[in-house]
């Protein structure tokens, strides 16, 4: 049994209906880029929550929109360990290199 971090996939919304006297009664919802959040969770349970998996998370991400801002399920990413980092500048001379 291991932890596994799940990044989840958001597409953001922001409510534009928005005027002095606060939200109006119908919202304007305007896709405003991505979102992400993350869970822990123990492998076990992921090998075997089948379908239910991404409803859940589909259903976590819905609960934490209010009347200013929506979040809309896209997909997750498993996160096993942390990412080994590489060079910046290495990357820079690189890519300058390939614009010689």
């Amino acid at each position: 049994m291991s932890k596994v971090e799940v990044i989840v996939n958001c597409q953001y919304y922001e409510n534009y209906n928005v005027g002095p006297d606060g939200f109006g009664e119908v919202p304007h919802w305007k896709p405003k880029g991505g979102h992400e959040f993350s869970v822990e969770i123990d492998s076990d349970i992921l090998m075997y929550s089948g379908e239910h998996f991404e409803k859940v998370l589909s259903k976590m991400v819905e609960d934490e929109s209010t009347i200013a801002e929506k979040f809309e399920f896209r997909g997750y990413e498993l996160k096993w360990s942390e990412p080994t980092p590489l060079d910046s500048n290495e990357f820079k001379s690189k890519l300058e290199k390939e614009y010689e």
